[in-house]
């Protein structure tokens, strides 16, 4: 069990999802309250999006979330809104009710947008996993994989 009380095999995993310094599984757990494979793969497509597009988080980016209004699949949104800073009331972040986990997202600055939906493959392994163990082991699994097995990029609809 590391300090923050995330379980140990939650934290190993091989790739860094980190932006400088932030510890992003105590970002989530103090924001969201939990750490799942939803809010996990919310905060990854945050990130890719705010990393291709180079944009500025908070006021550089905004966000369209499509996706059921409905959790678990809707934590999606709180991962999403803490890797990019879009927030309800900057009013640069809306929910779109649709199946699935797609989201659009623009670089304010320079207008650029980027599609990306998440895989259900991976999202099913990863909720398969934590209707086994828990919220933390299926995050686990959306932490252990590389961004070309969890999210790809789509034409805007």
């Amino acid at each position: 069990m590391s300090s923050d009380g995330v379980p140990d095999h939650v934290t190993r995993g091989e790739h860094d999802h980190s932006f400088g310094d932030r510890d992003w599984l105590a970002v989530l757990r103090a924001f969201h309250g939990h750490i799942g494979p939803y809010v996990f793969s919310g905060l990854r497509m945050g990130q890719y999006a705010v990393q291709k597009l180079n944009a500025d988080p908070h006021f550089g980016i905004e966000a369209d979330v499509y996706c059921p209004g409905e959790t678990p699949v809707s934590c999606s949104i709180d991962g999403i809104q803490i890797s990019t800073g879009c927030t309800l009331g900057k009013m640069n972040i809306r929910h779109h009710v649709a199946e699935g986990v797609t989201a659009r997202f623009t670089n304010r600055h320079t207008e650029e947008t980027i599609c990306l939906r998440l895989k259900p493959e991976a999202i099913e392994r990863a909720v398969e996993e934590m209707k086994r163990h828990d919220d933390e082991a299926g995050a686990a699994v959306i932490m252990n994989l590389q961004n070309d097995e969890l999210l790809e990029e789509i034409a805007e609809e």
